[in-house]
């Protein structure tokens, strides 16, 4: 028993010596990359055109379903608020079933089907697949697009319109795409309540009927399910589709301001202005520098560890959060950052905004910055598999954007590959403090005059359209 004792203390003693060896003060050291295990789709193609991938995961008895319809973004003009409008639309009802029937039908099975202008999805435990199949093709090929459910919907987003008028995060997002691509351009037009009114069911049976082809489709399924069963399903209900020819658009590709221009929206009741910063860029999804450059956006702006948090929250104390990155496009990317901040402050913090953007574009990240910012996107990433729709979504990104056949399992493994100069060469080379978008909501009475220290002045209604010009010295 003695010996037993001393044994016991004396293993106290070493691991009481080890944990004091421990230094709290540094992060642990990064391990290496996890390996991604994402399984490879089986794919075909039916006759219709209809790309199929399969990617089978027997570990919970659920099967999804994942459609994207592959369309060139399209001008919406006295119609806009039809592509918002198309899912809902799709989910009203069809020919053989009232919206009360289908959400009946997919509720008794405990399955989820949904929609939008360019995509649907279904989801089931794998003993209802049949049932699932049947309705979500009665969606997808026999909708009614029904005028009274039209009418609702119309209601509902006029009156969701009117509240966006009261609210300068949503006019801050409409002004700044105006500005920066033009009401002509898909990424610059918005739904007002008149361009909703003007909607009828035809126009929903119109953009259905020129997009909604399997020749530009793609169908992702993942979950418990073989190939061969697969294969059986989809050539039960699929098979009918009937290809046809889709209109391609073209459309100019926005330029960055020569100069900064501030875009002014006034709103005297704002205790706060919303200011957005920006401009846009060229960098396509399938470009090799956007996982660097995802790494350079969360040193930028990605959290509560971006510069822009800690600068404008944690050390001037401006707003209770500022946020930003790139986003990569097929069109036009655009980088993106913003804040809420005191009236008072508003000049300074743009201020703030600017310099953090010289800063990071003259190569400052550091090797600590860059290992948060890994383990982070790493830890996103990881989370984000344990959704079925990533995994088809994956397997559909792949294909469209004509990405490595492993790209998404390598993710992880390139992402930590990348080097501290690596990095900072892409700061230098997508970010920059000058010749930007700098759009603010707020009350201009109390900073107007101090914003033409930053570049040439315009005044914008909230509608997105120009009011005033104040030159550069502020003179109106």
């Amino acid at each position: 028993m003695k010996k037993i004792s001393i044994f016991l203390f004396a293993l106290a003693g070493t691991c009481a010596t080890a944990f004091a060896q421990v230094d709290r003060s540094k992060y642990p050291e990064p391990g290496p990359a996890p390996q991604i295990n994402i399984g490879d789709p089986v794919t075909f193609t039916l006759d219709n055109g209809l790309k199929v991938f399969v990617v089978e995961n027997h570990k919970l008895p659920r099967v999804t379903y994942s459609l994207m319809i592959d369309r060139d973004p399209i001008l919406e003009g006295d119609k806009a608020g039809l592509t918002s409008l198309a899912g809902d639309m799709l989910m009203g009802g069809t020919t053989t079933r009232s919206k009360e029937e289908l959400d009946e039908a997919i509720d008794r099975i405990g399955a989820r089907i949904n929609a939008t202008s360019t995509s649907a999805s279904a989801s089931s435990l794998k003993k209802y697949n049949g049932q699932l199949l049947e309705l979500f093709a009665d969606v997808l090929f026999n909708p009614a697009f029904p005028q009274p459910e039209l009418d609702k919907l119309k209601k509902q987003l006029i009156s969701s319109l009117a509240a966006a008028k009261d609210d300068p995060n949503s006019i801050v997002g409409v002004v700044r795409n105006a500005a920066m691509y033009g009401k002509d351009h898909p990424y610059g037009e918005t739904e007002t309540e008149k361009t909703v009114q003007n909607l009828a069911v035809a126009d929903f049976k119109n953009y259905y009927n020129t997009y909604f082809k399997p020749n530009v489709a793609y169908l992702a399924i993942v979950g418990d399910i073989t190939v061969t069963e697969a294969k059986q399903l989809i050539s039960t209900y699929f098979t009918d589709w009937q290809k046809g020819e889709v209109p391609k658009h073209e459309w100019f590709v926005p330029q960055s301001p020569q100069g900064n221009r501030i875009v002014l929206v006034n709103r005297p009741a704002s205790a706060q202005s919303v200011i957005n910063v920006g401009y846009p860029l060229a960098l396509k999804p399938n470009n090799p520098d956007v996982i660097a450059v995802n790494v350079v956006s969360r040193v930028l702006g990605g959290g509560s560890s971006g510069r822009l948090f800690l600068n404008l929250r944690e050390d001037k104390g401006y707003t209770y959060g500022a946020y930003g990155g790139i986003t990569p496009d097929e069109l036009v990317a655009r980088l993106n950052a913003s804040a809420s901040v005191r009236n008072s402050v508003t000049d300074s913090a743009t201020g703030e905004f600017i310099h953090e953007l010289n800063r990071i574009g003259k190569k400052t990240i550091t090797q600590e910055e860059l290992d948060l910012a890994k383990a982070a996107l790493a830890g996103s990433f990881g989370r984000s598999l344990e959704d079925p729709s990533t995994i088809a979504r994956f397997a559909i990104n792949t294909e469209l954007q004509q990405l490595p056949k492993d790209y998404y399992k390598n993710y992880l493994k390139n992402m930590d590959s990348l080097t501290l100069t690596q990095v900072n060469d892409m700061a230098a080379k997508y970010v920059r403090g000058d010749n930007l978008q700098i759009t603010i909501v707020g009350k201009t009475d109390d900073f107007a005059d101090r914003m033409s220290a930053f570049g040439k002045v315009q005044f914008y209604t909230t509608t997105g359209d120009p009011e005033v010009i104040i030159n550069g010295e502020g003179d109106q």
